[in-house]
């Protein structure tokens, strides 16, 4: 073999050997990847189920779908408030929200609106923020309008 063939020879040796080694400690890594993913999921899993299942227990009556979903749509605004986003992914998740609730037509929903007040309340809106989500979500109709802000006082008090 000439100097250059060996010269091939080795790099082409060494290129496979650090692919192979590569290889084998994303293989090794993996596992414990999909560990901790699964980890995590399931230790917020069971927060979120132990919420759902003590609320779900409690009844399984439609007034009780409501009032559980109003007190999600309470926490999402809050939350939503204090970190800010675009108002058309606020009421997309709002509808998701619904879905996940079985409640049907969110948007004409007066406990969507109650909701939406009282998470208001929760992130301790200014009046201002208050009358610009109200204006932003309820628009011309004064139902929504007024359900906002009963949302609104019932949990700032």
């Amino acid at each position: 073999m000439t100097l250059i063939g060996r010269r091939r020879h080795g790099i082409a040796r060494l290129s496979f050997d650090l692919l192979l080694g590569a290889f084998l400690i994303a293989a090794l890594l993996l596992p414990l990847g999909c560990s901790f993913s699964a980890s995590s999921k399931s230790s917020s899993d069971s927060s979120d189920s132990s919420a759902s299942s003590s609320g779900s227990s409690a009844s399984s009556s439609p007034d009780s779908r409501e009032t559980q979903y109003r007190n999600d749509v309470r926490d999402y605004t809050a939350s939503y408030v204090k970190s800010g986003g675009r108002m058309e992914d606020f009421k997309r998740r709002l509808g998701e929200l619904a879905r996940e609730r079985d409640v049907t037509n969110w948007e004409e929903n007066t406990a969507t609106y109650e909701g939406i007040g009282r998470g208001l309340g929760k992130a301790q809106a200014s009046p201002v923020e208050v009358q610009t989500y109200t204006t932003n979500l309820a628009g011309s109709d004064p139902k929504k309008a007024e359900a906002i802000q009963k949302g609104y006082e019932a949990e700032k008090s």
